[in-house]
């Protein structure tokens, strides 16, 4: 990079809890030069925060979820730093000393291997009940593997948010079996991340539903790729490739010019992919080629994100746009995730939240 531009100085900003910090930095016009995208910000906001990306080279033939990251002026903000997709990382050796062949295909096959696993005492799958980015997964992406149409479904027909059978059901109900069984960490209240990450590769955990690039944070501290599997949670109608977390360049940024080629040079031939050990998004990386060969062996449809996205004439998609809205004015976050898998009540949870949505989704229609 220095021999791109004389005289920079790059500082890496390392953060906590990112999604917070991001969202207050955002507000007070302080994001770094270059950074992370919050989730809040809404593709209509994209021009308010972040400078165009056009002219790098990037487009939708060069990269995966292109579109994504487009404003609603129809210009480019922001791109994924890599592909993957969320699925059940296991520890192999701990399926064979538990006697488990094959990958569970069935909710009932997949609480009989929890049972093998819960019987050799090992914890059968960590859920990091503490975080809200793990808890979030069951809202914010599983709902989708049942059905990508589901928030259209809610918007626009006059369901239930939360109702037997559909994918928000499916996805809460999968987790909290997963409590109520004891198929778990004991310890929900302090149960740590790299804790958790330790506890796989020594093989006293045996699962957790993460996104794919988890493996390669696992073999980052010491455990062989080889013993790290995947498959798809059981009963899904589909996988979908996301992007993971997206990065941008700030508005607010003193050197623009700089931060423009510094963001190419990181992005281009796979460089950021490959100094953090994940899956590049670029379409003609033979990393990400492989990636998608081995998601279609599980011969369940493979949808790349981008491709279920309607997008209107102005780039913005509307009913995403209100789902999200109502979905916050409601209270459907990770701490309703929380609540809702340890309640001895979930009926009465559920009619609150239907309740809730129902009046407030009438509220916007009728604006």
């Amino acid at each position: 990079m220095k021999k791109c531009i004389q005289g920079v100085k790059v500082e890496l900003e390392l953060i906590g809890d990112a999604e917070e910090i991001l969202q207050r930095k955002a507000t007070v016009g302080e994001l770094s030069d270059i950074t992370l995208v919050p989730a809040a910000i809404k593709i209509s906001e994209y021009s308010k925060y972040f400078m165009p990306l056009d002219g790098l080279g990037f487009d939708e033939d060069s990269i995966y979820n292109y579109s994504s990251g487009i404003g609603s002026d129809g210009k480019l903000y922001n791109i994924d730093s890599s592909i993957s997709w969320n699925g059940v990382l296991y520890n192999k050796k701990v399926f064979e000393e538990a006697g488990i062949e094959g990958i569970p295909r069935t909710n009932e096959e997949f609480f009989e291997v929890c049972k093998k696993i819960k019987a050799i005492n090992k914890v059968p799958m960590a859920i990091n009940y503490k975080n809200s980015w793990t808890m979030s997964t069951w809202i914010d992406t599983l709902p989708y593997a049942f059905n990508n149409k589901f928030e259209d479904e809610v918007i626009l027909n006059s369901v239930n948010i939360l109702e037997e059978g559909n994918g928000l059901y499916k996805s809460l109900n999968f987790i909290r079996t997963i409590v109520q069984e004891g198929y778990c960490e004991e310890d929900l209240l302090n149960y740590e991340w790299e804790q958790c990450k330790k506890d796989i590769k020594n093989g006293e955990v045996a699962m957790i539903f993460w996104n794919s690039n988890y493996k390669y944070q696992l073999e980052d501290i010491g455990m062989n790729v080889e013993d790290i599997g995947i498959f798809p949670l059981p009963e899904i109608n589909e996988i979908i490739v996301y992007g993971d977390y997206r990065f941008g360049i700030s508005k607010n940024t003193k050197y623009p010019e700089a931060a423009k080629t510094f963001f190419k040079f990181i992005f281009e031939d796979d460089r950021y992919a490959d100094a953090v050990n994940i899956l590049p998004i670029s379409k003609n990386s033979d990393k990400s080629k492989n990636f998608l060969k081995e998601i279609q062996s599980f011969d369940i449809p493979v949808i790349i994100h981008d491709n279920i996205i309607d997008y209107g004439e102005d780039y913005i998609n509307i009913n995403h746009e209100k789902y999200d809205s109502l979905r916050k004015l409601t209270g459907l976050n990770y701490t309703f995730v929380q609540e809702y898998i340890v309640s001895d009540n979930v009926e009465e949870l559920s009619n609150d939240l239907n309740n809730r949505w129902n009046e407030l989704k009438s509220k916007e229609m009728l604006n």
